[in-house]
């Protein structure tokens, strides 16, 4: 008999959430975790970042406050700043590790080596169970000339107490754009680097402009469709040569490059594990080819979000234990990019659909059409809805301005549920509130927006 029914290698939020569900259905789990439990994202990524972001959100309101009738100026302590961010960290991390210990799930401290389908090595300990989950996550992809000392990964600009006067961010992806709309509120001088034509890519031109011109307004510099070349860094000096010979410096440079899967060493070729150019490949029930294994998360290459890790792992614990229903609908995955303004999406964009050959219409309501967001004074951005035109399905939101990340949970239930763009400008929303831009964008596709 086994040991236990269920063992997931790494405790990240698609190792931890499956081990709790499982338990909750009346199974015996164990977390194989090497470093602290929750993962990068609670870690290293999602929480401390978005920390950050709230303590910048309130520095930006407060320079503006004159604007609100008030009085007053706030300075940046970023010795505080960071100390809150920690007490964060710990603070959730330490719930996590209650819930995992109510539940009396093993939570194993090591490195996991799977030697067959049943059992996992870690250190001198053997483990039997019935089934495996891999979720070792991923790490920062360092290509190229990054792949040297000096050059900062999101974990060690994570750790600063004192901020440097300059930085360049290879890379103007998600995370490139987040930490320059961090650190460029709190004073440093920001220079991204992208190599692609535009910032964010798989982002839609219209949203991310909106975002491209706050960065600049924000006096971050933005260099687009020119890679760096070569890099040199010592002391208090980065230097970096660009494809067309341009050379840029800063005190600090950051890799936001992305990320790639955690594969080495932790069994996969003993087992004959497959995997491919992206990951370990699994099936729409998050099953590998070898009988009792499954993969969730970043390790498997389809997205790099908590959220999509959780979704994965539960489907894959559905599978072994449940009724084996339970499936991830890419094009129903929500995304949001903490910048000034937020971007969230949820479903394909508009380009994304056009690109497949399906045909969509869009409707827009702005946000400096919106009473509470003049309130706020928040009036950048707009919202997208994306309408399959064959039977007025809304197959896509697109938001870009102030609290996208919370509107985007209605949006997730339009497409998810497969609403008509026709009922939703139906609903009653409540008045004043940003909810009333969904009606507003839905209203655009009948008679016309009530306020434009």
């Amino acid at each position: 008999m086994a040991e236990f029914d269920l063992v997931v290698i790494g405790g990240g939020p698609a190792g931890y959430v499956p081990a709790i569900k499982a338990t909750l259905m009346g199974k015996k789990a164990a977390i194989i975790e090497e470093s602290e439990i929750g993962g990068t994202c609670l870690n290293h990524g999602c929480i401390p970042t978005k920390t950050l972001v709230s303590s910048a959100a309130l520095l930006r309101h407060a320079r503006i406050s004159r604007r609100f009738g008030l009085t007053g100026e706030l300075d940046k302590d970023y010795i505080a700043i960071s100390k809150r961010k920690d007490m964060v960290v710990n603070r959730l991390r330490k719930g996590v590790q209650a819930r995992v210990n109510a539940l009396g799930i093993e939570l194993i401290t090591g490195h996991a080596v799977i030697t067959a389908p049943d059992i996992i090595k870690v250190e001198e300990r053997e483990i039997s169970t019935d089934f495996v989950l891999l979720s070792p996550g991923s790490e920062p992809a360092l290509p190229g000339p990054l792949g040297i000392n000096g050059v900062l990964t999101s974990q060690d600009v994570l750790a600063w107490e004192n901020l440097p006067e300059s930085l360049m961010i290879v890379g103007g992806g998600v995370i490139g754009c987040e930490f320059a709309s961090i650190y460029s509120t709190f004073g440093i001088q920001v220079t991204i680097i992208e190599m692609l034509p535009s910032i964010l890519p798989g982002i839609d031109e219209d949203i991310k402009n909106v975002v491209h011109k706050a960065l600049v307004k924000n006096r971050v510099k933005i260099v687009t469709g020119n890679g760096a070349k070569r890099i040199a860094v010592s002391g208090k000096k980065a230097v970096v040569t660009l494809a067309d010979g341009k050379v840029l410096e800063a005190e600090k440079i950051l890799t936001a490059v992305g990320r790639k899967p955690r594969l080495k060493d932790i069994g996969l070729e003993i087992c004959g594990i497959k995997v491919d150019e992206k990951g370990i490949v699994v099936n729409d029930s998050m099953k590998t080819n070898l009988l009792g294994v499954y993969a969730a998360g970043d390790v498997t290459g389809k997205w790099q979000l908590a959220h999509a890790g959780s979704a994965q792992a539960l489907t894959a614990v559905d599978s072994m234990f449940g009724s084996g229903r339970r499936r991830v609908n890419p094009d129903t995955m929500p995304g949001c990019i903490f910048t000034f303004p937020e971007i969230a999406v949820v479903g394909p964009g508009e380009e994304e659909w056009n690109s497949r050959g399906v045909q969509v219409a869009t409707g827009y309501s702005r946000y400096i059409a919106n009473g509470r967001a003049v309130g706020m004074n928040e009036t950048e951005g707009f919202l997208k809805l994306v309408v399959r035109t064959s039977d007025g399905k809304i197959v896509g939101v697109q938001i870009v301005g102030t609290e996208a990340s919370s509107l985007i949970g209605e949006a997730c239930m339009l497409v998810n549920l497969g609403v008509r763009v026709k009922e939703l400008a139906e609903f009653i929303h409540p008045h004043p509130t940003l909810s009333e831009l969904f009606v507003e964008a839905a209203e655009s596709f009948g008679d016309g927006s009530i306020h434009g």
